[in-house]
């Protein structure tokens, strides 16, 4: 189990915030992060990430122990459930139509953790070596930059960098991805969507987090350096603490 805690703010330049998440237990204290970066008109967005957020948090909270080996088909067949019930919400409620949320979570294990992701909200692995991204985004700058259009760099402020490929909601049919990660060795683990990042570049992230602070004194401190570099977004960011030998 790790210390972890989930940071938002709505932004200096949004009316509501459209992020959801949260740290959840199930009937053996496992531990589940999950954090969801909804988008659509009205309230549209909110009701999408809160949704998945909620029903992430309930049928996790049903759950006892999740074997090593099964964690991986829950987190795929899950996502898959509550995708599909959320599509159906928007198909049934004009006022829901077209909306959409990411979805990035965590199931923590004791030396590794198995992370899912749909969209652009990312995870990390930090310390003071690296900081590696764990999923790849489902956005259409990183189509080009698989392909070798662009370099990464030019990836960070190109015009279409807000245009995602893959969405909780929008569709009846979605698969994850899903990464296993060995933790052993690294500091924090972090879970953002894109006010973050599409702001703050990853070696600012590293330096941050490589400071002498407590975990909640470092999760603020992101959210402010997302807010000092203007983020015209709403920006979360769930960041856990990992215990074990450091680099």
């Amino acid at each position: 189990m790790l210390k972890a805690h989930f940071f938002t703010d709505t932004g200096q330049h949004r009316d509501k915030n459209e992020d959801a998440g949260g740290v959840f237990y199930n009937r053996t204290e496992q531990q589940l992060l999950v954090l969801c970066d909804g988008m659509g008109g009205h309230l549209a967005g909110e009701v999408a990430s809160q949704f998945v957020t909620d029903e992430l948090q309930r049928r996790f909270e049903e759950e006892n122990l999740i074997e090593a080996d099964q964690a991986e088909t829950w987190l795929r067949t899950t996502l898959k459930a509550i995708n599909r019930n959320l599509y159906e919400m928007s198909v049934e409620n004009p006022e829901y139509q077209g909306m959409g949320t990411t979805c990035v979570c965590a199931l923590v294990f004791d030396n590794y953790v198995v992370v899912a992701n749909i969209g652009d909200s990312r995870a990390y692995l930090v310390n003071r070596r690296e900081i590696e991204q764990i999923t790849n985004d489902h956005s259409f700058v990183n189509h080009l930059i698989m392909i070798g259009q662009i370099t990464p760099e030019q990836a960070f402020t190109h015009p279409q960098r807000n245009i995602i490929t893959k969405v909780m909601g929008t569709d009846k049919l979605v698969t994850p991805d899903v990464f296993v990660k060995k933790t052993k060795f690294y500091d924090y683990l972090l879970l953002n969507s894109d006010g973050l990042t599409d702001f703050v570049r990853d070696h600012h992230i590293q330096d941050l987090l490589m400071q002498a602070h407590d975990l909640e004194t470092n999760g603020q401190n992101l959210i402010d350096l997302a807010l000092a570099e203007d983020t015209n977004d709403n920006v979360s960011l769930i960041l856990a603490e990992i215990e074990g030998d450091r680099v």
